[in-house]
């Protein structure tokens, strides 16, 4: 387990979202201020340090890649004002009482923000399902956003692209997939609602000029499994790595960095690269006024 890095203290808050409690954590200081949005069942923690249940994900990791990496949390926050926070459902965060839809996401980030006090345009840094939210905020709120950076994110489109690869065994397994998400996991997603919305779709353009960096894995090869399963995998890695290639097209300002490793996490899989591309891209980013 890599050592908990150095960094600005983290002061901790709770806001209140339709009577939830919220836990948000900030740090640092400097604009723009940088809020991350983690992907689905993933503590905000992970963004700060090594944190539970993290052991099992680094050891699937180029272990040596933590020998001098920051965690991007405390690491950008040496230089902007950095914010996390659990969703509802997560760590400390109030259990969700239904099944979420992107605008009760979307309502929860702005919770997030008023809580802090981000009275200026601020960077969304969003994982997986966290970067379909993100950009859907930025789609809804385009003054309220001044940069967006995605990191292997889902897709408004992803649910019906993997639904026509697939064999009628594997639709019938994602479907009972996602109802026991809506009912089951902590956070409560409905995914086809949250995948489906008007608001969260990834189209060319839909962001206009917003400066926008994509970071997406390289494929994984599926050498270790036996077929059929090893054409499915190969195919929704084809989908998969197309729609990365989408999401750039959302802004003219896009921008694509895409990495070797097929480790979904990227971020925990390639600390330094992912560090420096953000430092690169916001330093390219205009300034606020």
């Amino acid at each position: 387990m890599p050592s908990a890095p150095s960094g600005p203290p983290v002061s901790r808050i709770t806001t209140h979202d339709r009577g939830r409690h919220i836990h948000v954590q900030v740090s640092g200081s400097g604009a723009p201020t940088v809020v991350f949005l983690t992907g689905l069942g993933t503590p905000a923690a992970w963004w700060h340090g090594p944190g539970d249940r993290m052991e099992d994900i680094l050891t699937l990791v180029a272990r040596d890649a933590w020998d001098d990496a920051p965690f991007l949390a405390p690491a950008l926050a040496q230089r902007f004002r950095v914010v996390t926070y659990d969703r509802a459902g997560m760590q400390d965060s109030t259990p969700p009482a239904h099944p979420r839809t992107i605008d009760d996401f979307l309502q929860e980030l702005e919770a997030v923000l008023r809580a802090v006090d981000a009275k200026h345009p601020v960077v969304l840094i969003g994982h997986s399902i966290g970067g379909l939210i993100a950009l859907a905020y930025a789609r809804q709120f385009p003054d309220r956003v001044h940069a967006l950076v995605l990191l292997d994110s889902s897709h408004s489109d992803q649910l019906t692209r993997f639904a026509v690869a697939a064999s009628a065994d594997d639709q019938r397994s994602d479907a009972e997939r996602r109802h026991a998400l809506r009912h089951e996991h902590p956070e409560r997603p409905d995914l086809d609602a949250l995948l489906c919305q008007g608001n969260a779709a990834a189209r060319p353009g839909c962001l206009g000029d917003l400066p926008l960096l994509v970071i997406s894995r390289g494929v994984s090869a599926g050498e270790d499994l036996d077929p059929p399963f090893d054409i499915a995998l190969q195919r929704r890695e084809e989908i998969w790595q197309a729609i990365q290639t989408e999401l750039v097209t959302c802004s003219t300002q896009g921008q694509h960095v895409h990495l070797a490793s097929p480790f979904h996490y990227v971020y925990l899989d390639q600390p330094e690269t992912i560090f420096q591309a953000i430092q690169a891209f916001l330093a390219q980013c205009p300034a606020q006024p």
